[in-house]
């Protein structure tokens, strides 16, 4: 699970720079493409391709404000290796360090102040080793619920 979370935040602070993010209730759909993991059986991984999750995040106005790599700032085992936001394009490469392990993630997309669209590859080694590359699309819904 905390390999799903720190693919959601890498893909969520990629959605705009600081100056253009709207805070707000946002809807990110993470869609695997594929995925492979020692000892998992070939139906299992294509039973996963094509799963959609749905996660909900409240971007507040002092997120926002932080600006996408400081949101990530709460994962002290993250850290940007590569990033850059321009002309509506993105890219980032990431690392991670997990118990027993390194996670890597590389994403490359599009954004607006209201929504992105992102793809990605994952890869863990170590304990647990796997690869897994998903699409990930965000928008904002509106405010934040109370």
């Amino acid at each position: 699970m905390k390999i799903l979370v720190a693919a959601i935040l890498a893909a969520l602070p990629l959605a705009a720079t600081a100056q253009t993010v709207q805070p707000g209730q946002w809807d990110i759909a993470i869609t695997t493409d594929s995925m492979t993991m020692a000892d998992m059986p070939p139906e299992v991984a294509a039973a996963m391709r094509g799963k959609t999750i749905h996660v909900k995040h409240c971007i507040t106005p002092a997120e926002a404000a932080r600006g996408p790599q400081a949101m990530l700032g709460a994962q002290k085992e993250c850290a940007f290796t590569k990033y850059t936001v321009l002309g509506g394009r993105m890219h980032s490469e990431m690392t991670c360090k997990q118990p027993g392990g390194l996670m890597k993630s590389v994403s490359d997309g599009t954004f607006t102040p209201t929504g992105f669209t992102a793809t990605g590859k994952t890869v863990l080694t170590g304990n647990g080793a796997m690869t897994m590359s998903a699409t990930t699309v965000g928008k904002r819904t509106g405010t934040c619920a109370k």
